[in-house]
């Protein structure tokens, strides 16, 4: 996995700082839906794309 430690990444890329911030919010996330293991990769999926939804809203904005 190639990762980049600048946020002023053009090719999309997160940084370390990022990557470990999505993890700890999805383990919360699991955490606060009473996600089971057996919907991880459901729930994994869901939450990647709010997330990207999310950040592209921000970069409208």
């Amino acid at each position: 996995m190639d990762v980049r430690i600048s946020k002023h990444n053009t090719l999309g890329r997160l940084s370390v700082f990022e990557l470990d911030a999505l993890r700890e919010a999805f383990k919360r996330s699991v955490r606060e839906n009473n996600v089971t293991e057996i919907q991880w990769a459901e729930h994994a999926e869901l939450f990647v794309k709010s997330a990207i939804g999310k950040e592209s809203r921000a970069i409208q904005a």
